[in-house]
Protein backbone atom coordinates (compact mmCIF):
# COMPACT_ATOMS: atom_id res chain seq x y z
CA UNK A 1 0.00 0.00 0.00
CA UNK A 2 3.14 2.26 0.28
CA UNK A 3 2.53 3.07 -3.54
CA UNK A 4 -0.79 4.64 -3.29
CA UNK A 5 0.70 6.84 0.07
CA UNK A 6 3.49 7.79 -2.07
CA UNK A 7 1.70 8.65 -4.72
CA UNK A 8 -1.22 10.35 -3.77
CA UNK A 9 0.59 13.08 -2.21
CA UNK A 10 2.59 13.09 -5.72
CA UNK A 11 -0.70 13.54 -7.74
CA UNK A 12 -2.08 15.90 -5.25
CA UNK A 13 0.82 18.10 -5.32
CA UNK A 14 1.24 18.01 -9.25
CA UNK A 15 -2.31 18.71 -10.20
CA UNK A 16 -2.19 21.51 -7.67
CA UNK A 17 0.00 22.99 -8.96
CA UNK A 18 -1.00 22.85 -12.55
CA UNK A 19 -4.72 23.35 -12.44
CA UNK A 20 -4.53 26.26 -9.32
CA UNK A 21 -0.72 26.94 -9.17
CA UNK A 22 -1.54 26.52 -5.60
CA UNK A 23 0.12 24.32 -3.27
CA UNK A 24 -2.89 24.45 -0.85
CA UNK A 25 -4.70 22.97 -3.08
CA UNK A 26 -2.42 20.34 -3.97
CA UNK A 27 -2.62 19.91 0.06
CA UNK A 28 -6.46 19.89 -0.32
CA UNK A 29 -6.31 17.76 -3.31
CA UNK A 30 -4.19 15.14 -1.46
CA UNK A 31 -6.50 14.69 1.24
CA UNK A 32 -9.33 13.98 -0.95
CA UNK A 33 -7.46 11.40 -2.66
CA UNK A 34 -6.55 9.92 0.41
CA UNK A 35 -9.86 9.79 1.25
CA UNK A 36 -10.19 6.81 -2.50
CA UNK A 37 -8.37 4.67 -0.57
CA UNK A 38 -10.93 2.32 0.51
CA UNK A 39 -11.28 2.25 -3.33
CA UNK A 40 -7.59 1.89 -4.00
CA UNK A 41 -7.59 -1.55 -1.80
CA UNK A 42 -10.40 -2.96 -2.89
CA UNK A 43 -8.70 -2.87 -6.62
CA UNK A 44 -6.15 -4.45 -4.75
CA UNK A 45 -7.80 -7.25 -3.37
CA UNK A 46 -9.53 -7.82 -6.86
CA UNK A 47 -6.28 -7.84 -8.82
CA UNK A 48 -5.15 -10.13 -5.98
CA UNK A 49 -8.31 -12.57 -6.35
CA UNK A 50 -7.62 -12.70 -10.20
CA UNK A 51 -3.86 -14.11 -9.91
CA UNK A 52 -5.21 -16.51 -6.93
CA UNK A 53 -8.31 -17.85 -9.19
CA UNK A 54 -5.29 -18.37 -12.25
CA UNK A 55 -3.19 -20.26 -9.79
CA UNK A 56 -6.29 -22.23 -8.41
CA UNK A 57 -6.86 -23.34 -12.21
CA UNK A 58 -3.65 -24.87 -12.16
CA UNK A 59 -4.25 -26.66 -9.25
CA UNK A 60 -6.76 -28.44 -10.07
CA UNK A 61 -5.41 -29.41 -13.45
CA UNK A 62 -3.18 -31.43 -10.88
CA UNK A 63 -5.92 -32.16 -8.61
CA UNK A 64 -7.48 -34.38 -11.31
CA UNK A 65 -4.14 -35.43 -12.78
CA UNK A 66 -3.45 -36.91 -9.11
CA UNK A 67 -7.46 -37.78 -8.45
CA UNK A 68 -6.78 -40.10 -11.54
CA UNK A 69 -4.25 -42.66 -10.54
CA UNK A 70 -5.93 -42.87 -6.84
CA UNK A 71 -4.42 -40.64 -4.79
CA UNK A 72 -5.55 -38.73 -1.10
CA UNK A 73 -6.81 -34.87 -0.90
CA UNK A 74 -3.42 -34.86 0.92
CA UNK A 75 -0.84 -36.86 -1.63
CA UNK A 76 -2.89 -34.85 -4.67
CA UNK A 77 -1.75 -31.51 -2.44
CA UNK A 78 1.82 -32.50 -2.04
CA UNK A 79 2.17 -33.97 -5.22
CA UNK A 80 0.46 -30.10 -7.05
CA UNK A 81 3.82 -28.84 -5.22
CA UNK A 82 5.77 -30.75 -8.01
CA UNK A 83 3.85 -30.76 -10.70
CA UNK A 84 3.90 -26.88 -10.93
CA UNK A 85 7.89 -26.68 -11.04
CA UNK A 86 9.10 -23.42 -11.36
CA UNK A 87 5.50 -21.89 -12.60
CA UNK A 88 5.00 -20.39 -8.57
CA UNK A 89 7.35 -20.20 -6.08
CA UNK A 90 7.51 -19.98 -1.99
CA UNK A 91 6.03 -16.87 -2.06
CA UNK A 92 2.99 -17.15 -4.56
CA UNK A 93 -0.97 -17.17 -3.08
CA UNK A 94 -1.27 -20.62 -4.30
CA UNK A 95 1.48 -22.37 -3.03
CA UNK A 96 1.11 -20.98 0.47
CA UNK A 97 -2.42 -21.87 0.70
CA UNK A 98 -1.66 -25.49 -0.48
CA UNK A 99 1.23 -25.93 2.27
CA UNK A 100 -1.07 -24.18 4.93
CA UNK A 101 -3.64 -26.99 3.95
CA UNK A 102 -1.22 -29.36 4.32
CA UNK A 103 -0.08 -28.68 8.00
CA UNK A 104 -3.57 -28.47 8.85
CA UNK A 105 -4.40 -31.96 7.53
CA UNK A 106 -1.03 -33.41 9.20
CA UNK A 107 -0.01 -31.42 12.35
CA UNK A 108 -3.40 -30.37 13.41
CA UNK A 109 -5.52 -33.88 12.21
CA UNK A 110 -8.15 -31.61 10.41
CA UNK A 111 -10.09 -33.27 7.50
CA UNK A 112 -9.46 -32.76 3.67
CA UNK A 113 -12.87 -30.92 3.45
CA UNK A 114 -12.02 -28.75 6.25
CA UNK A 115 -9.10 -27.38 5.44
CA UNK A 116 -10.48 -26.96 1.70
CA UNK A 117 -13.39 -25.04 3.31
CA UNK A 118 -10.95 -23.00 5.14
CA UNK A 119 -9.67 -21.97 1.94
CA UNK A 120 -11.95 -21.09 0.09
CA UNK A 121 -14.06 -18.69 2.71
CA UNK A 122 -11.00 -16.87 2.73
CA UNK A 123 -10.28 -16.54 -0.95
CA UNK A 124 -13.68 -15.04 -1.14
CA UNK A 125 -13.96 -16.50 -4.47
CA UNK A 126 -16.81 -18.66 -5.94
CA UNK A 127 -15.51 -21.44 -8.15
CA UNK A 128 -13.14 -22.55 -5.06
CA UNK A 129 -16.16 -23.00 -3.17
CA UNK A 130 -17.87 -24.62 -5.59
CA UNK A 131 -14.71 -26.97 -6.45
CA UNK A 132 -14.93 -27.43 -2.47
CA UNK A 133 -18.82 -28.18 -2.81
CA UNK A 134 -18.53 -30.92 -5.26
CA UNK A 135 -16.00 -32.43 -3.83
CA UNK A 136 -17.29 -32.32 -0.46
CA UNK A 137 -20.48 -33.88 -1.89
CA UNK A 138 -18.51 -36.36 -4.01
CA UNK A 139 -17.07 -37.37 -1.22
CA UNK A 140 -20.51 -38.01 1.29
CA UNK A 141 -21.79 -40.07 -1.23
CA UNK A 142 -19.30 -42.31 -2.20
CA UNK A 143 -19.06 -41.02 -6.05
CA UNK A 144 -16.25 -41.59 -8.46
CA UNK A 145 -13.87 -39.34 -7.20
CA UNK A 146 -11.89 -38.78 -9.94
CA UNK A 147 -14.20 -38.65 -12.71
CA UNK A 148 -16.23 -36.15 -10.49
CA UNK A 149 -13.20 -34.00 -9.95
CA UNK A 150 -12.05 -34.44 -13.47
CA UNK A 151 -15.50 -33.12 -14.29
CA UNK A 152 -15.42 -30.04 -11.81
CA UNK A 153 -12.40 -29.29 -13.12
CA UNK A 154 -13.59 -28.84 -16.56
CA UNK A 155 -16.45 -27.00 -15.83
CA UNK A 156 -14.33 -24.57 -13.52
CA UNK A 157 -11.18 -24.09 -15.22
CA UNK A 158 -13.74 -23.35 -18.72
CA UNK A 159 -15.66 -20.57 -16.86
CA UNK A 160 -12.42 -18.93 -14.94
CA UNK A 161 -11.25 -18.53 -18.93
CA UNK A 162 -14.00 -17.20 -19.67
CA UNK A 163 -13.92 -14.51 -16.94
CA UNK A 164 -10.36 -14.01 -18.37
CA UNK A 165 -11.15 -13.43 -21.64
CA UNK A 166 -13.74 -11.43 -20.55
CA UNK A 167 -11.44 -9.32 -18.56
CA UNK A 168 -9.43 -8.87 -21.04
CA UNK A 169 -11.76 -7.49 -24.06
CA UNK A 170 -12.76 -4.93 -21.19
CA UNK A 171 -9.35 -3.83 -20.45
CA UNK A 172 -9.16 -1.94 -23.93
CA UNK A 173 -12.11 -0.28 -23.18
CA UNK A 174 -10.83 0.69 -19.63
CA UNK A 175 -7.26 2.07 -21.01
CA UNK A 176 -9.37 4.24 -23.65
CA UNK A 177 -11.33 5.64 -20.84
CA UNK A 178 -8.55 6.23 -18.79
CA UNK A 179 -6.97 7.84 -21.72
CA UNK A 180 -10.14 9.80 -22.68
CA UNK A 181 -9.98 11.39 -18.60
CA UNK A 182 -6.61 12.03 -18.84
CA UNK A 183 -6.83 13.68 -22.17
CA UNK A 184 -7.63 17.39 -20.46
CA UNK A 185 -4.68 17.43 -17.95
CA UNK A 186 -2.28 16.55 -20.34
CA UNK A 187 -4.01 19.15 -22.47
CA UNK A 188 -3.57 21.88 -19.57
CA UNK A 189 0.20 20.35 -19.10
CA UNK A 190 0.98 21.35 -22.65
CA UNK A 191 -0.74 24.60 -23.20
CA UNK A 192 1.14 25.35 -19.22
CA UNK A 193 4.85 24.40 -20.79
CA UNK A 194 4.13 25.90 -24.51
CA UNK A 195 1.57 29.03 -24.02
CA UNK A 196 2.13 29.94 -19.94
CA UNK A 197 0.95 33.99 -20.59
CA UNK A 198 -2.48 31.94 -22.10
CA UNK A 199 -3.16 30.07 -19.11
CA UNK A 200 -2.42 33.37 -16.83
CA UNK A 201 -6.44 34.09 -16.52
CA UNK A 202 -7.05 30.54 -14.77
CA UNK A 203 -4.22 31.51 -11.86
CA UNK A 204 -5.25 35.44 -11.33
CA UNK A 205 -8.97 34.96 -11.63
CA UNK A 206 -12.14 33.60 -9.84
CA UNK A 207 -13.52 32.54 -12.82
CA UNK A 208 -10.42 30.73 -14.10
CA UNK A 209 -10.51 29.20 -10.54
CA UNK A 210 -13.69 27.66 -10.72
CA UNK A 211 -13.44 27.00 -14.78
CA UNK A 212 -10.05 24.74 -13.33
CA UNK A 213 -12.26 23.24 -10.87
CA UNK A 214 -14.85 22.16 -13.20
CA UNK A 215 -12.70 20.60 -15.65
CA UNK A 216 -10.65 18.52 -12.73
CA UNK A 217 -13.70 17.47 -11.64
CA UNK A 218 -14.74 16.03 -14.70
CA UNK A 219 -12.16 14.35 -15.20
CA UNK A 220 -12.01 12.82 -12.07
CA UNK A 221 -15.60 11.48 -13.03
CA UNK A 222 -14.97 10.23 -15.90
CA UNK A 223 -12.05 8.01 -14.51
CA UNK A 224 -14.12 7.15 -11.71
CA UNK A 225 -17.14 6.02 -13.69
CA UNK A 226 -15.04 4.03 -16.81
CA UNK A 227 -13.05 2.28 -13.67
CA UNK A 228 -16.30 1.53 -12.29
CA UNK A 229 -18.31 0.18 -15.76
CA UNK A 230 -15.18 -1.90 -16.34
CA UNK A 231 -15.11 -3.41 -12.90
CA UNK A 232 -15.78 -7.19 -13.26
CA UNK A 233 -16.87 -8.73 -9.60
CA UNK A 234 -15.67 -12.23 -8.31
Amino acid sequence: MWKFFAGAPAVGLFLGKLYFDSLIAGAALTVLLLLLYPYFRRMEDEKAKRELLIQFKDLLYSLAASFSVGRSMRQALKESLDFWGNTYGEKDRIVMEVRRMIRGMEDANETDVTVLRDFAERSGLRDIMDFVNVYESSKSTGADMGRAIARATGVIADRIDMDRELKSMMAAKLSEGRIVGLAPVALVLAMRVFAPGYMEPMYSTASGAMAALISLSLSGVAIFMTERINRVDF
